[in-house]
């Protein structure tokens, strides 16, 4: 049984195209959906002022509902860590509807270039994590390449994982397959939630903590000269500058941004 598996809190921006991308590769797409942050705090402080973390009116389970086939399946499932997550999710699926021959790891941002998923499926190895291409506020720019591990691909059960799809320490990059992550493409209601949870938990998670005025600064005001993106407060010049891209055609086609 071949499986992709989703972890997915807020943002539904890009759900449909990403599952889209490579629901053909699959037997099964298990969405795993937490309604609260991975975090056990309900108040942010924001520029000064202290307040309940704002409510996303997002109904996960009937987007699924509405998009897909039985094919793909939704489970409500709370954690207050992000921390083996993955490593949870693949055994719930395991236990609870059989052992996975092959299982993929996947975010909700992230999404496959027509026939990327297939060629992955068919890699040799034993796990494989992916690069990705991190577009910004559309096709037409980027973040610099960095080494970030977007999706994962596991042939063999996964060992505890870490913050994200890989086991921390021990990463296999495959050698020409990446994916794009439209994480910094979402619109501006779920960048603004999604700076307010990282505010909110990110130290409790291990994370670098956030700049405060990174969304407007960086994000809502941007322009191309725009220099020091990077979230982290402590690194921010670790994004020196967004670059222009030049989108493949089929991925553009598959997106229609």
């Amino acid at each position: 049984m071949k499986v992709a598996i989703y972890r997915i809190h807020y943002g539904l921006d890009f759900l449909e195209q990403s599952i889209n991308s490579i629901i053909d590769d699959v037997d099964h797409v298990f969405v795993f959906h937490s309604s609260r942050p991975w975090s056990k705090r309900t108040e942010v402080t924001y520029l000064g002022e202290t307040f309940p973390l704002p409510q996303l009116e997002e109904d996960v389970k009937q987007f699924i509902q509405d998009k897909f086939s039985s094919k793909v399946i939704y489970i409500n499932r709370q954690f207050d860590t992000s921390h083996n997550q993955w490593h949870t999710l693949y055994n719930l699926v395991r236990t609870t509807f059989g052992k996975p021959t092959q299982c993929l790891m996947m975010d909700p941002d992230m999404v496959f270039a027509p026939g990327d998923a297939a060629k992955l499926f068919n890699y040799a190895c034993e796990f494989v994590n992916l690069t990705q291409i991190e577009l910004w506020k559309g096709m037409d720019y980027r973040v610099p390449q960095r080494d970030r591990i977007g999706p994962s691909l596991w042939n063999i059960p996964p060992p505890p994982t870490g913050k994200g799809t890989e086991v921390d320490g021990n990463i296999q990059k495959h050698p020409h397959i990446q994916c794009y992550n439209f994480g910094f493409c979402n619109s501006p209601k779920i960048m603004f939630y999604k700076h307010l949870v990282a505010i909110m938990g990110s130290a409790d998670i291990g994370d670098s903590i956030p700049s405060e005025r990174w969304f407007i600064d960086k994000w809502t005001n941007w322009e191309p000269h725009t220099q020091d993106l990077e979230i982290s407060a402590n690194h921010m010049n670790a994004i020196k500058q967004i670059e222009q891209y030049d989108a493949p055609l089929d991925i553009k086609e598959y997106m229609k941004l």
